[in-house]
């Protein structure tokens, strides 16, 4: 047998098994296909039970609903008629009520409800009158207390600008003589030594006034409280007094170092009334104390 016949016997081998496949996927597809319609048809055959069953349900739900509603219904009715009884009963209890408030009215307009009355008001007229003459009085005695103080007041203030005329007086002449002391004794302490010494001051060119800060009592220093900016400067001299408990001139500090706003001062003779203290006032001039 030649290559060619061999090929042509393969070839029609393999044809015939290409058949035989073919044939076979053909039935086993309609048999399938059978299978599915037999299974569909029974699904749609359950079904359609179903939704005769599901009507049946719905209507006997839809008849109870109904003969509900047909119930609330009569429900309603008869609520109504009672709204309307109840309206009525008020519309009746309303009439009663304009009726008591006429016959009240008409009470209330009788003599005697209306004399009890104007008897009333006129007891509470004359109570608010009485209170009103007790708190006239009142109020004419805290007037006339108000006067008093006040004129109390006044007279202090004129005793005191009067006492502190007569303190600055005391000073002054306090100073005077203390510097007249203070010469005589230098003169006599010259007269031995032959040499003379003269006492100067010198006042800051602006009237001021401040107080003692603090005090050094080993070096007899003393701080106070105003400065460069009141006008002091080194060399200026300032007066020293107290005035309470009773007025006392202390002596003369000379500053020695100056600042924005205090400066530090000593005293220029031994103190003849104690130790300088926080406190005392140191001045330009006696007279320049302030009331």
């Amino acid at each position: 047998m030649t290559a060619l016949g061999k090929i042509l016997i393969f070839l029609n081998l393999v044809f015939a098994l290409l058949m035989g496949i073919l044939i076979i996927q053909v039935y086993a597809t309609r048999t399938s296909w059978r299978g599915a319609f037999e299974r569909t048809s029974g699904f749609l055959t359950v079904s359609e039970a179903n939704v005769k069953t599901l009507r049946a349900d719905i209507d006997d739900v839809k008849k109870k609903k109904d003969d509900e509603i047909k119930a609330v219904q009569g429900d309603l009715a008869k609520e109504k008629a009672e709204v309307q009884r109840q309206q009525g009963l008020v519309a009746q209890a309303d009439k009663q009520l304009q009726a008591e408030r006429a016959n009240h009215q008409q009470q209330r307009d009788n003599a005697g409800v209306s004399n009890a009355e104007l008897e009333r008001r006129q007891q509470e007229t004359r109570a608010l009158t009485a209170e009103l003459n007790k708190s006239n009085a009142t109020n004419a005695e805290l007037q006339k207390q108000g006067k008093q103080l006040q004129d109390e007041k006044m007279q202090a203030v004129i005793n005191y600008n009067s006492e502190h005329d007569r303190n600055v007086r005391l000073l002054e002449n306090m100073r005077q003589t203390s510097q007249k002391l203070e010469l005589a004794e230098k003169k006599l302490q010259n007269l031995g030594s032959g040499v003379t010494v003269a006492e100067s001051r010198n006042p800051p060119p602006e009237d001021v006034e401040g107080i003692i800060l603090d005090t050094d009592a080993k070096t007899g220093l003393v701080t106070i409280s105003i400065g460069s900016d009141h006008g002091i400067s080194v060399g200026n001299t300032l007066e020293v007094f107290r005035t309470k408990p009773e007025p006392k001139y202390l002596g003369t500090i000379r500053i020695v170092d100056a600042q924005a706003h205090q400066a530090v001062g000593r005293l220029t003779a031994a103190p003849r009334y104690g130790a300088l203290a926080k406190g005392d006032i140191v001045a330009s001039k006696i007279m320049s104390t302030k009331k």
